[in-house]
């Protein structure tokens, strides 16, 4: 299933669409061409269209392209219902070959992170630089708990766009009223009297989401990463823990973290500004 295009109200960007593994995938393109390329990797309940701040900011030294995962937003479902890692990081794959990138800057948020992770792991040739935003191999205790919880406010719809508006700024109460806005925007349609999810309802209805590899297995995939990486982490989060955060930036081969205050999960959303120090003092100039 796909909605039409809703055109993005910036004339900072361009929406283009890529196929890649049978599916339309829609990407927001910021910046020159001519510059290195970046590619910017959204959380499970996100889209492209969350990095708008941080791609304006990043276009100014690079080409960044913001995509919208499989299922969400204006890009395709999947037919089979799979959205798992290993079918996030194959669809990027198939991006890198379809924009003819032999390598790039990868970010990525929560479970972008994630799958940047796994790119990073599988095709070490393939990254340039790597941040990892609020996510890591272990999750804190208590996280597939508050999971389930997000899993069932996002079961409902919206009697109006106005009820929509009041619940993002409840969920995300940091987030700029732009921010709110975008979210919005590449998020939910008016259909039939209702609000309702652009996203495949089998993202957000299927616990089998939450079912990650052994601890074991995820620090093997992190501690592998020969990229160098920047671990942003929210200063309000704790999803990675300080214990975690300590080990990751030990035992890899080349990675650093940064706490930023002022933020939970939705770090560069919270507190943009010191992400964007952070980014740029990492990334090479």
């Amino acid at each position: 299933m796909a909605f039409a295009a809703v055109p993005v109200s910036e004339v900072d960007s361009h929406r283009t669409t890529v196929t890649t593994n049978g599916l339309k995938y829609s990407v927001l393109e910021y910046g020159s061409p001519d510059n290195p390329p970046a590619i910017l990797l959204h959380g499970v309940w996100s889209t492209g269209a969350v990095w708008h701040d941080i791609s304006v900011a990043l276009s100014e030294t690079h080409h960044v392209r913001s995509v919208d995962f499989r299922g969400r937003s204006q890009t395709e479902w999947s037919s089979e219902g799979d959205y798992s890692t290993e079918a996030y990081v194959a669809d990027v794959l198939g991006l890198y070959e379809a924009w003819g990138l032999d390598s790039a800057t990868v970010i990525g948020h929560s479970m972008g992170g994630g799958v940047a992770t796994a790119l990073a792991a599988g095709h070490p040739e393939m990254i340039d630089s790597l941040v990892i935003i609020d996510s890591g191999p272990v999750m804190r205790a208590g996280s597939a708990v508050e999971f389930e919880r997000q899993l069932a406010s996002l079961a409902q719809d919206f009697p109006s766009m106005a009820a929509a508006r009041a619940w993002q700024h409840h969920a995300l109460p940091n987030i700029s009223d732009d921010a709110v806005e975008r979210r919005l925007d590449a998020r939910l349609v008016e259909q039939d009297g209702r609000v309702v999810w652009r996203e495949d309802p089998r993202i957000r209805t299927s616990l089998g989401l939450i079912v990650r590899p052994s601890e074991d297995e995820m620090w093997k995939r992190f501690l592998s990463v020969k990229a160098r990486t920047l671990f942003v982490l929210g200063g309000n989060s704790q999803l990675v823990t300080d214990e975690a955060e300590k080990r990751l930036t030990t035992e890899m081969s080349d990675a650093k973290s940064v706490r930023i205050a002022n933020a939970g999960h939705n770090v560069f959303e919270d507190n943009h500004d010191d992400t964007m120090i952070a980014i740029n003092g990492f990334l090479p100039g």
